[in-house]
């Protein structure tokens, strides 16, 4: 040990001296303070080394202590890096080297030497204490503190020790509030924390209470100004924390500190106890702690898990040690530990709070209280703009409601209060949102077709319909998060009851709300699945069947299924609300979801007015009742929401009938077929035989309603539409398609052609020759019956009879063979475009449009199979082409997108019918050519057309070069303007051009489909031929007649195509 002691005396006293030499002449002016630096680092180096290796003792201090007190005698001139050098010397001799025989006395001037660098005293104005000299005395001051009391010495309790300990104090509590540094922060607060346990007085700890108080309640504080890290802000918890036990705790309270204080010689407490611990002075202190803790439990949104640990211990002391002296405070603290246990890491405040609750009455008689006024506090809260309020009042009602459910058992009349308080809430934030939502709910209407596309592109969820505006999104998770919390719980089935109870409230609000609530407890996060061992579990007793989730699940959906089933009927009225009707095809779906297969039969009354929701006139609902539609397909193991459509289709299409043929044409029976078929598709086409009669009914009884017919029209649209994209008319091998009715241009014989001909006319000739050869030939045997016996009678008789029966029965021969060529879809079709030729002269223009379309897309599936069609042509003429040639009269009211729906359909029939439609054709051709000449005129100008012209004139015009290059620029620009569009100025949309594109059209699918006079041909040239830039124009002319067309383009007419009809027939 000798030893030892000498070689580090050996190894402590080199730096020693040179600094103790080094500082004498700084004093003396002789050297730097750079050298002095140097010096210190030597020694502090040589310390460090030895304390770590323990081999320092008091003397060893004092012998390197000594060269120190030369720097700190100069310390105004030694920067502030040699002071915290020095100071760190300083510690490791107190901790390492003087220990437990640190001198009082000694301890004392430390203590001075330490403040007084730290402080920013008239000598050193120039040059600040720097962080790092603070952190280095104010832990320096700490070790100080801390061997004091490992002394038992009571230095600090003098009558002289006091003005030390208060200009201590007060230099610490300076740097927690101005030091900007975490690091001087947190050892201020150390040497405090210090402080606060080395002095024994209380009467000195209550005289220094009221300035530490005020700092901290000033620091913990949330500021933006200033903000407190994580580690600073658990150090000023902590420091109030030990304040606050050790100056107000129960042991020492009022009556036995007056005592011992009375016990005490006057002069003894005037020089010891300034501050007199009367009931007076607790009562006074009390009130300013708690308006002080009531700003410092503000911390207990803080998000960090430390803070709410340091909280929670300052909650826990005044509850257990100071809830006589500050009685008034401890409910406060029992609010803060209720929010603490919301916290992410609040497993120690929810333990705590149920020690409380089981073992202390009082502190479940607060809770009670608190869990009242948060109750009635929360539906008013709930309405106000800001979020932060309502999620922390949910987490304060939903953690002292399960507190207190835990330790006693809750009664039934509770649940009852606790659910009704939940409606209440909820009511309010659907209040305040209503109008913030209302917008949103007035969105136009979705039309089925992108209805059906949004459904195959989203999530089978559904959307919130109520606290779904933007600012509600906090509380209402908040609120999610609370119901999570309470499904967990045993008592969770009460409240589920309770609130499935409340759904027959008769305010539409708390009606809502009910429902909403029902539905988030009855969510299975694991499934929803129906659970049998919830049924027979052996806890549960036949009295409370009723409480288990498929009971209360099959509850709520009874309760709510007459909000779906009754609205079609009652929408529009003012006590109706479709976020009711949403919510009822939530608890549909969930109902589904637990029965599985066994809910099919329940589809029966659901799925109809299910339906009729989807052509509602609100999209959310609309949106609404789609997912609904492909979540009860899901859930009821269909493959898709079509397939349960067709599986239930019978049931569908005989409730629309009913409802026609009882005269009922509400637009909800129209709506259901119509989304039915655009579903479906052409699948549910063979199944509408019974409604399309029914519909049929409706339009001859309601013939005179415009907008009913156009209606039911629409519907038979959709069904056309559906049966031309996936068509199931079969083929027939004796009709051809409309390309084959196609016109050929005039083929030229050559002479492989006539050898050809008279080759096959020899063929037929000798073929001809031979079968009569073979009728006429002589029998090779006589014609007896020996030979043929009673067996050829009896064939010759069966032969017989056979001929009379085809001879008596031929029509119904052919009947039976076109029943078989014919399918029930073609029939179907058959039937509806049949069913159009009374209406297409209804005074709706709407209406006669559709049918017109209509028409359109029933031509080519019908055209192949001429028997039907061509007859279907002859019935159906009358009337279309009145419709179009109406609008060459100038008194006929047609509407002008008639006229060209009429020649599109005409076109139509044209292309799908040939040459049938030939005679037809040529008795209006005439009609049809001035119509064409009005049009273009209204569309091109005044400019009349000219008259034909004869050959001299073509000649003329020949010659006449500049006018012929005029004509060929005019047509050129017009070239120019459209290239595609048939109209002559495509930018031009107006009602005649669009006439005009249509006419062409029509006269084009004439001139390729219907066989015509040649006159008529001429007509048409002269009709289209200033159309003929255009590239469907041109070449329907050169396929009709090449050399016309180049006569065109080479000789543009100056008086009509005259001259072009001459060159044809050449």
């Amino acid at each position: 040990m000798e030893s030892s002691r000498q070689q580090a005396f050996q190894r402590l006293r080199p730096p020693c001296v040179e600094l103790s030499s080094v500082a004498l002449k700084f004093k003396a002016n002789q050297t730097s303070a750079k050298a002095v630096l140097l010096a210190l680092e030597q020694v502090h180096r040589v310390l460090c080394s030895l304390g770590d290796e323990n081999l320092l003792d008091e003397k060893l201090a004092e012998y390197a202590f000594f060269p120190l007190t030369h720097v700190f005698n100069q310390s105004p001139r030694i920067s502030s890096r040699g002071l915290e050098l020095a100071v760190r010397c300083v510690q490791i001799l107190v901790s390492k080297g003087w220990g437990d025989k640190l001198l009082p006395e000694m301890a004392k001037q430390l203590l001075i030497l330490l403040g007084l660098l730290v402080s920013q005293g008239p000598n050193r104005p120039e040059q600040p204490p720097t962080d790092e000299l603070k952190v280095a005395s104010f832990e320096c001051m700490a070790v100080l503190v801390r061997q004091t009391t490992s002394q038992k010495s009571t230095i600090l309790e003098g009558v002289g020790s006091r003005n030390i300990v208060d200009q201590l104090v007060y230099q610490l509590l300076e740097a927690l509030v101005d030091a900007p540094s975490e690091a001087v922060q947190i050892s201020a607060t150390l040497v405090l924390l210090e402080l606060q346990r080395a002095i024994k007085s209380r009467a000195l700890l209550a005289s220094l209470l009221p300035r530490t108080v005020s700092t901290l309640v000033k620091v913990l504080r949330p500021s933006t100004q200033a903000r407190r890290t994580r580690k600073v802000l658990v150090g000023y918890l902590d420091l109030m924390t030990e304040v606050l036990r050790n100056v107000l705790t129960d042991g020492n309270g009022p009556d036995k500190t007056t005592s011992a204080i009375q016990t005490k010689s006057p002069a003894a407490r005037d020089a010891d106890d300034e501050v007199i611990l009367d009931k007076s002075w607790f009562d006074a202190t009390a009130s300013q702690i708690d308006l002080a803790l009531i700003q410092v439990v503000k911390l207990r949104t803080h998000d960090s898990p430390d803070v709410a640990e340091a909280l929670l211990k300052l909650c826990l002391t005044v509850i257990d040690d100071c809830s006589q002296t500050l009685a008034q405070s401890v409910p406060l603290m029992v609010e803060t530990l209720a929010v603490l246990c919301r916290s992410p890491d609040g497993s120690k405040a929810r333990s705590a709070l149920k020690y409380l609750i089981t073992s202390r009455p009082e502190i479940a008689e607060i809770l009670t209280a608190k869990f009242y006024d948060w109750s009635q506090a929360l539906p008013r809260v709930m309405q106000g703009n800001d979020d932060r309020p309502k999620q922390q009042l949910l987490k304060q009602v939903t953690t002292s409601f399960i507190a207190l459910t835990e330790s006693s058992s809750a009664t039934d009349e509770e649940m009852w209060k606790f659910a009704s308080m939940l409606i209440d809430t909820v009511a309010a934030g659907v209040k305040s949102s209503s109008n913030k939502a209302k917008l949103v709910n007035e969105a136009p209407q979705i039309s089925p077709g992108e209805l059906i596309r949004q459904s195959r592109r989203s999530e089978h969820e559904f959307m919130p319909v109520i606290l779904n505006h933007q600012s509600q999104q906090s509380s209402t998770q908040e609120l999610t998060n609370l119901i999570a919390t309470l499904k967990s719980q045993a008592f969770s089935q009460n409240i589920t009851r309770s609130l499935v109870d409340h759904v027959h409230d008769p305010d539409v609000d708390r009606k809502l709300s009910a429902a909403w609530l029902a539905l988030q407890f009855l969510r299975s996060d694991s499934g929803n699945a129906f659970d049998m061992m919830e049924l027979v579990d052996d806890s549960v007793s036949p009295p409370d069947f009723s409480l288990s989730r498929p009971f209360l699940i099959t509850d709520l959906y009874s309760n709510t299924l007459p909000f779906l089933t009754e609205y079609p009927d009652l929408e529009g009225e003012a006590d109706t609300d479709w976020r009711l009707v949403a919510l009822s095809l939530e608890s549909l779906t969930l109902q589904a979801s637990q029965l599985r297969q066994s809910y099919r039969p329940e589809l029966v009354e659901t799925l109809f007015p299910l339906l009729t929701l989807l052509g509602s006139k609100n999209a959310l609902l609309q949106q609404h009742a789609m997912t609904a539609l492909n979540l009860l397909a899901t859930a009821c193991e269909y493959e898709s929401a079509s397939q349960m459509l067709i599986e239930n289709v019978d049931y569908l299409i005989n409730a629309v009938a009913l409802r026609l043929n009882a005269f009922d044409v509400s637009p909800t029976s129209l709506q259901v077929i119509g989304m039915m078929i655009r579903l479906c598709g052409g699948k549910l086409l063979p199944h509408l035989d019974d409604l399309i009669g029914s519909i049929f009914s409706a339009l001859d009884t309601f013939h005179g309603y415009s907008n009913l017919v156009e209606r039911l029209f629409e519907v038979l649209t959709m069904v056309v539409t559906e049966s031309s994209k996936k068509p199931v008319i079969p083929a027939i091998q004796s009709a051809g398609a409309p390309d084959s009715r196609r016109n050929v241009s005039n083929h030229i014989s050559c002479l492989q052609d006539i050898l050809g001909d008279l080759q096959n006319r020899k063929n037929r000739q000798r073929q001809s020759e031979e079968e009569k050869e073979d009728i006429i030939g002589a029998p090779h045997r006589p014609w007896t019956t020996a030979e043929d016996g009673v067996r050829g009678e009896e064939q010759r008789s069966l032969s017989d009879e056979n001929e009379e029966v085809e001879d008596d029965q031929p029509y119904q021969q052919t009947a039976d063979q076109k029943e078989t060529e014919i399918s029930k879809s073609h029939q179907l079709l058959l039937n509806i475009a049949q069913s159009t030729v009374p209406h297409l002269s209804s005074p709706s223009p709407k209406v006669r449009s559709t049918l017109l379309h209509m028409l359109q897309e029933i031509c080519p599936l019908l055209a192949g199979h001429e028997n039907t069609f061509l007859p279907l042509v002859n019935s159906i003429w009358p009337a279309v082409v009145s419709r179009l040639l109406a609008g060459s009269d100038p008194g006929a009211a047609n509407a002008p997108y008639t006229v060209k729906d009429a020649a599109l359909t005409v076109a139509e029939i044209c292309r799908a019918a040939g040459d049938f439609m030939s005679s037809r054709i040529e008795e209006v051709f005439d009609e049809l050519e001035i119509l064409f000449e009005k049009t273009y005129s209204s569309v091109v100008g005044t400019k009349k057309r000219q008259k034909a012209i004869t050959m001299p004139e073509m000649k003329e015009l020949e010659s006449s070069t500049s006018l012929t290059r005029s004509i060929q620029k005019t047509h050129e620009a017009i070239s120019s303007s459209d290239q595609t569009s048939l109209a002559p100025y495509g930018g031009m949309r107006s009602s005649d051009a669009q006439i005009l594109e249509a006419l062409v059209s029509l006269l084009i699918t004439i001139l390729e489909y219907v066989r015509i006079s040649e006159d008529n041909v001429d007509k048409v040239f002269m009709l289209l031929g200033p159309l003929i830039h255009t590239e469907r124009v041109r070449q329907a002319l050169l396929k009709s007649n090449e050399d016309a067309v180049w006569l065109i383009d080479n000789h543009p007419p100056r008086s009509g195509p005259a001259a072009i009809a001459r060159f044809q027939r050449k």
